[in-house]
């Protein structure tokens, strides 16, 4: 599937922490000034331009089966929930370990939202005024300033995250759910027989979002200043006798809960936006607490580190046979060597790179040629560092510096050569 290509003179570009950090403010000034009043901004990364804004139980058709993943859980393991008060709380948890839930999640740190806008997401086709190209797509932070925060306590909260744990394929009217709510004790009998009459109130409920605060929480939503958009999108069909109107569940889009404006990264853009972070201490070691993010982030800040490793040489015993080279006279090997470089390497090396190649070559001269295996490897990892420095492509230096030790190698079999057919 190829995308469209974005028009990059409609839409804010971020190419720094220092630029994304001016026009935030400049968004929130204009709007506390607009509003007279302090405003919470919410914010939320993503990695491509193109995925929608959903939460994962909307993805993959899995709304269908919501209410078995949240009660199948709690049957198998409910040691892991008996501390929690409350099915937001619950569904705070299964968020945490990956089970797709209503919940979308969001920072109040802009920084954190830039962090996973930056994430490398693997390229992909874009069609262009000339064709199509192959990219990393553009990362994409979203905010919105709507929202007044709730706690997972307040009735709403616990309306909407009872009916997520509802099978509403079965018991789903106005009267059956209203009765299922008494019965959890998350509404009284007053405000039941109230909203089976004047269902309005309890309509807008249930097709509101909300932002959340966690009561619930761990040590990863608290680095990531975390927060959670609670996505209710139930359905009200109806009927001449409103008891029997049918509440059921249903998915759609996020995108107007947002802001019109965002920001967008290139994917050029990323990785040194990425290290600039990790100036600012955003990173993955400080955002996800976990021991193999731990591991992960030591294993990429140390990645440009690494120097070219020689491949594994078995150790043979030399037998008679294989040590014709011991005759050799070093100092004749290493002129004829010298002599004859220019002449041997030219198709291969280029002009600027004989010196320091030759120089490489030089260096490992002390060491007896009988044993040249060892050396030869030696001088394939010091040349293949010299070429992955100048072009930074790790396959291309392996195979130039294969070629030259190859034609070293065999320079120093036509020398022996020549000399047994001497008698020397």
């Amino acid at each position: 599937m190829a995308y469209k290509e974005i028009d990059e003179s409609n839409i804010t570009l971020i190419d720094s922490v220092s630029s994304f950090i001016e026009m935030i403010r400049q968004v929130k000034e204009t709007k506390e000034a607009q509003d007279g009043t302090s405003t919470e901004l919410y914010f939320r990364g993503q990695e491509t331009e193109f995925w929608d804004i959903e939460p994962s139980i909307f993805r993959d058709d899995m709304l269908s089966i919501e209410h078995k993943l949240m009660q199948i859980p709690l049957q198998k393991s409910p040691t892991e929930f008996r501390d929690l008060n409350s099915m937001f709380d619950i569904m705070t948890k299964y968020q945490h370990y990956g089970m797709c839930t209503r919940l979308l999640d969001l920072t109040t740190n802009p920084l954190v939202a830039l962090y996973f806008a930056c994430k490398k997401h693997g390229t992909v086709k874009y069609v262009t005024e000339d064709g199509e190209v192959e990219k990393e797509p553009y990362g994409v932070i979203y905010y919105t300033d709507k929202y007044y925060s709730s706690q997972s306590t307040d009735t709403e909260i616990q309306i909407v995250s009872a009916l997520a744990s509802y099978d509403l394929e079965k018991e789903n009217t106005l009267s059956d759910v209203l009765e299922r709510l008494y019965h959890d004790r998350i509404i009284d009998e007053r405000t039941k027989d109230n909203w089976l009459v004047n269902y309005g109130e309890f309509v807008k409920i249930i097709q509101n979002n909300y932002m959340v605060m966690p009561t619930y929480t761990n040590e990863r939503l608290r680095k990531q200043s975390g927060v959670f958009l609670l996505t209710s999108l139930f359905s009200f069909n109806k009927e001449n006798e409103v008891k029997n109107s049918v509440i059921s569940k249903a998915k759609g889009k996020l995108k107007e809960e947002f802001s019109d404006t965002c920001f967008y990264i290139s994917g050029e853009d990323k990785e040194n936006i990425l290290k600039e972070l990790d100036l600012y201490n955003i990173n993955e070691a400080t955002l996800f607490p976990e021991l193999e993010h731990q591991l992960s982030y030591i294993k990429y800040a140390n990645r440009n580190l690494v120097n070219p490793v020689t491949d594994f040489t078995k150790y043979e015993e030399e037998s008679a046979s294989n040590k014709q080279d011991i005759g050799v006279k070093q100092p004749e090997l290493e002129q004829y060597i010298l002599d004859n470089f220019d002449d041997q390497f030219k198709d291969i090396i280029g002009e600027e790179d004989v010196r320091e190649v030759l120089n490489i070559i030089k260096e490992h001269f002390t060491v007896d040629w009988y044993k040249r295996n060892p050396i030869l490897s030696k001088i394939n990892m010091s040349i293949t560092g010299y070429y992955l420095k100048k072009c930074q492509s790790r396959d291309t230096a392996k195979q130039k510096a294969e070629q030259i030790v190859t034609l070293l190698n065999q320079m120093v079999e036509d020398f022996i050569t020549a000399t047994d057919e001497r008698g020397e």
